[in-house]
């Protein structure tokens, strides 16, 4: 594991950001640096971190990376790594851009936040309770996925006799045994590809299997013939809702493959988790989620790619637990957790939520969200 040593110029930069909250820091040939501090873009002060040129940046490397981290990120256009700081671990991605070099850095968070501290509902704790099955955690980029999913392993560590095995690229958190057994290995380091790690961790007796993210057709089909198969596989993709979710599966694979797709998500998809951050009132941001749950009215739309009946389905279950983004969103503005002009601002449809707030739609309550959001 790299480590950055605390006397090197590139420490220094990252003990200014840690210092300010960031949780992102990028930095490119002939720019300012950029932090991002609880979602929004920021300058580093040029008084203290001038903008730094193309070598600059090389020499800052050559000063805190190992020379086999250096070679990569000289010879390919763009480089996954991961490294720590301190105590901390960070997540990386070297690339170019315009010929120059860049780069952006992300904190992964090491210290064990439950489901509460995270201000997500305890509910989900349910969710893995599930012998089998397919878990997906969706969101665009930056919006908690991978924290949640952790949150809900250590869950299953502490709570539960398990084999866990995950496949990852690269790994950011490192689990400590706790009443389950973990592996985790590294694409590109202890596995060639998410689809390999996955078909061979089937061969290796585990009960779930996280798998950090589905990027192609190889690894949806290896983490669905896992689930298929009596494992429970956790996993993110990049969509907005569980619809789209559901949609960016199926077009992955060419249309006369697609029924088939449609009808092994029908059988082992066991929830959708879609989730995006909003600014509270605190300054801060609180989770907002949706949540669609196995049920016969869910798989059967599945199965029949009538993606449009999902949505209604989803808002008319909130007593099974399910519910829609803006149905969340009205509980957090009725509980104080964010105000009206950040709901109307994040609601998925706006009009709905005008009419909601005018007191033409009423909702049935359906969560109790924690007084520390």
């Amino acid at each position: 594991m790299e480590t950055v040593p605390q006397t090197s110029r590139l420490s220094a930069l990252l003990q200014w950001c840690e210092a300010h909250g960031a949780s992102d820091l990028h930095g490119r040939g002939g720019s300012p640096f950029i932090v991002r501090i609880h979602g929004r873009l920021s300058t580093v002060p040029v008084e203290l971190f001038p903008a730094p040129e193309d070598w600059t940046l090389t020499s800052w490397f050559l000063d805190a990376f190992s020379p086999g981290l250096i070679a990569r990120i000289a010879t390919r256009h763009e480089v996954d790594a991961s490294f720590h700081h301190g105590a901390l671990r960070y997540r990386a991605n070297f690339s170019k851009q315009r010929g120059m070099q860049s780069f952006s850095f992300r904190i992964v968070p090491q210290h064990r936040m439950g489901l509460e501290e995270l201000q997500l509902p305890v509910s989900l704790a349910e969710l893995v309770t599930e012998p089998r099955g397919l878990i997906l955690v969706t969101g665009p980029t930056g919006q908690g996925k991978s924290t949640t999913l952790r949150a809900l392993l250590q869950h299953l560590n502490e709570s539960a006799s398990l084999r866990i095995i995950t496949v990852e690229d690269p790994i950011e958190y490192l689990f400590t045994d706790a009443s389950s057994h973990f592996e985790q290995r590294e694409v590109g380091l202890d596995t060639a590809s998410f689809a390999d790690g996955i078909r061979n961790a089937m061969r290796q007796d585990p009960n779930v299997i996280f798998v950090g993210e589905i990027r192609d057709r190889d690894s949806i089909w290896a983490a669905m013939q896992a689930a298929e198969t009596g494992h429970l596989v956790l996993t993110t993709l990049h969509a907005d809702s569980a619809p789209q979710a559901i949609g960016r599966i199926r077009e992955f694979y060419p249309a006369g493959e697609q029924d088939g797709i449609s009808a092994l998500l029908a059988r082992n998809l066991k929830a959708i988790i879609c989730q995006r951050l909003v600014p509270n009132v605190l300054g801060t941001r609180t989770p907002c989620l949706e949540l669609m749950r196995h049920d016969a009215g869910i798989a059967e739309a599945i199965l029949e790619n009538e993606m449009n009946r999902l949505t209604g389905i989803i808002e008319a279950a909130t007593h099974v637990g399910m519910h829609s983004f803006d149905q969340y969103l009205q509980e957090m503005l009725a509980a104080g957790v964010v105000t009206e002009a950040t709901a109307r601002t994040y609601a998925v449809n706006r009009h709905r939520l005008d009419l909601a707030l005018r007191g033409i739609v009423t909702t049935q309550p359906i969560l109790q969200p924690t007084r520390n959001r």
